[in-house]
Order: structure tokens, then C-alpha cells, then sequence
């Protein structure tokens, strides 16, 4: 009986060293999701590399930053339908004052540069009846444009674990610009600037992404809502504590 109990286990592993081995099969499909997009932060920003520690988290971009990406996408994407070919003379000039107005000036010379179109800046808005005098030369338009909001706002908290709770903010930029002819102060072209970007930083980083010089670019850190938390505790507590209270007081 033993000798055959041997002979079967001698078989058996035998068996499983001549069986041929599995192979897994493979599958190829002829379409799939499709790989994201990159966001538009990543697009527009091309100059300016995030700065990293050796060990740690990335340091925030700051709110003046992410604000100039925004508006570098609000600008490019703004003039895509302007009639400004290669060669052309501009004068780029703002419509009203506005304490941010260069960053959308930075915006819009490094799209025109781009274009390659040579711009002569105004700092300050061209009163309506000077436009012919200070512009009179033909064929050079009066390129003008309006911030109207350039803001960051902080929308919610993220996270609950101590040190890991972020902020969730939001970049906007808004706006006008306008093509003009100078002799005639006929309007050629308009367009609409908008653009908005949404991020998260630490909550700890708070005094590093801002500056004191941009109230604009500042806003106060969002508050829990601690009754969604509190209510259902005292709630589960006080049940708890009644269910206690019944079997302690059972004979």
C-alpha cells in the first residue's frame, strides 16, 4: 500500500513538471481614454520653475504669481482673433488706473512680442479727444485694455488631519480690450479677457503666497462649518448615553 501511495506521488510530480506552462494572455485595444490635458496654469507658465526642497513639500507659487499666469492665458487667448500681423505698430494703453494694470501690461507685451509686433506703452489712459493728436500716424492702432477684476479668493479648507489641511484657492482675472483707429477713433476689433485657475497650498503657507502691497491678492482663510461635525456627536453621545442609562437601571 505504501510502496503505491509512492508510486502515485512519483507520478503526480512528474505529471506537473512535464505539464507546459501557462501563459497569460494579452490584450490590445484599438482606442482608449483619452491622456488629460494639461491645465492651463501648466501652459502658461514656461519661465518659472517651481522651487523645491531636497526633502519636503514644493513651495507654493505666491498669489501675485498664479495671478500673472492667469493673465498670461487671458492675454493669449484674447488676441487669437486680433488683426495684429508680424510687422505692425501698436500703442498698448489702459482704459482706467488700476494698481494690477501691469500685470496685464506684462501679459500683453509678451503675447505681442510673440506676434511680433513692435508696441509703444502708455502708463495712463488716452483721453478720447487726444487719440488723433497723440496718435495721428497712419496704420498704427490704439491697442486698449480694461482690468476689470484681478482677485484671489481663498473658496474652502481641505483635509482634517493636523498639518495636512490645505487651502483651496481661486485666481481670476477679468476683462475688456479693444482695437482702435487712432484718426477716427473707429473701433476695429474687441475682445473679452477671462481666465481662472484653482489651486491648493498648505494652510501654514498662508504668509507666503501673500503681500501686503495687493489687498486685492489677499483674502481671509474660510471657516469650517463645525455644526456638520458637532451636531451628528452630541446626537450619537447623547443616544449613547441613554442606551447606557436603560441597562444600568434594569433589575
Amino acid at each position: 500500500m505504501r510502496a503505491c501511495r509512492t508510486g502515485l506521488l512519483f507520478a503526480l510530480l512528474i505529471g506537473v513538471a512535464c505539464a507546459p506552462s501557462a501563459e497569460a494572455k494579452k490584450f490590445r485595444y484599438s482606442s482608449g481614454p483619452r491622456v488629460p490635458e494639461d491645465s492651463v496654469l501648466a501652459v502658461a507658465n514656461t519661465y518659472l520653475d517651481p522651487v523645491v526642497r531636497t526633502r519636503g513639500p514644493r513651495v507654493p507659487y505666491t498669489n501675485l504669481q498664479l495671478t500673472q499666469f492667469v493673465a498670461d492665458s487671458a492675454a493669449s487667448r484674447a488676441l487669437t482673433s486680433a488683426p495684429l500681423e508680424r510687422g505692425t505698430h501698436a500703442v498698448l494703453a489702459p482704459t482706467q488706473d488700476h494698481p494690477l494694470n501691469f500685470v496685464l501690461e506684462h501679459a500683453f507685451l509678451k503675447e505681442l512680442a510673440r506676434r511680433g509686433v513692435e508696441v509703444t506703452v502708455r502708463r495712463t489712459p488716452v483721453p478720447d479727444d487726444s487719440v488723433a493728436a497723440l496718435f495721428g500716424n497712419p496704420g498704427d492702432p490704439l491697442l486698449e485694455y480694461t482690468l476689470g477684476s484681478a482677485k484671489i479668493t481663498y473658496l474652502r479648507l481641505v483635509g482634517w488631519l493636523p498639518g495636512r489641511v490645505r487651502i483651496e484657492r481661486q485666481s481670476l482675472v477679468t476683462g475688456a480690450v479693444s482695437l482702435r483707429e487712432p484718426t477716427s477713433s473707429r473701433v476695429l476689433w474687441t475682445g473679452d479677457l477671462g481666465q481662472n485657475f484653482v489651486d491648493r497650498f498648505s494652510r501654514s503657507e498662508v504668509s507666503l503666497v501673500e503681500e501686503s502691497r495687493y489687498p486685492d491678492l489677499k483674502d481671509s482663510v474660510p471657516q469650517r462649518n463645525l455644526d456638520k461635525v458637532v451636531e451628528p456627536v452630541v446626537v450619537v453621545g447623547v443616544v449613547a448615553g441613554l442606551v447606557a442609562l436603560f441597562f444600568q437601571n434594569r433589575p
